[in-house]
């Protein structure tokens, strides 16, 4: 289940995407916070996988008709495409009138969700 970014999870988010390998920085990492929930079409979502724990962080950014999915990062011991998807099945659910596109990061993933979709 995907649940808003509120100041009180800030420890939470740090301490999952210090698990990313691309910056672990911890001033990079709350500037990327800080940005993120600056602008109204911007959001962070926090996950918690099937066992109610607090396992991935999403940010995305809202436009017209699109959902730009700016970053999906899953903690090691639940990475796989199967959470993922369903990270992304919840995201729908949140902006059901809106495709969700990628990064050029992240594209191929969404593209793998999408294919998914299309099978069931």
């Amino acid at each position: 289940m995907l649940y808003r970014y509120q100041k009180e999870y800030e420890k939470i988010v740090l301490g999952i995407l210090s698990l990313s390998q691309e910056r672990s920085n911890l001033e990079y990492l709350k500037q990327e916070i800080d940005w993120c929930c600056a602008s109204d079409n911007r959001n962070l979502f926090i996950w918690k996988d099937q066992f109610n724990n607090w396992a991935g962080v999403i940010g995305v950014e809202t436009k017209y008709d699109f959902i730009l999915l700016r970053r999906i990062t899953l903690t090691p011991d639940v990475n796989t495409m199967f959470n993922i998807f369903h990270v992304l099945d919840n995201l729908q659910k949140i902006y059901p009138d809106k495709q969700i596109v990628g990064t050029l990061k992240n594209k191929l993933i969404i593209a793998k969700w999408e294919r998914n979709n299309e099978q069931r």
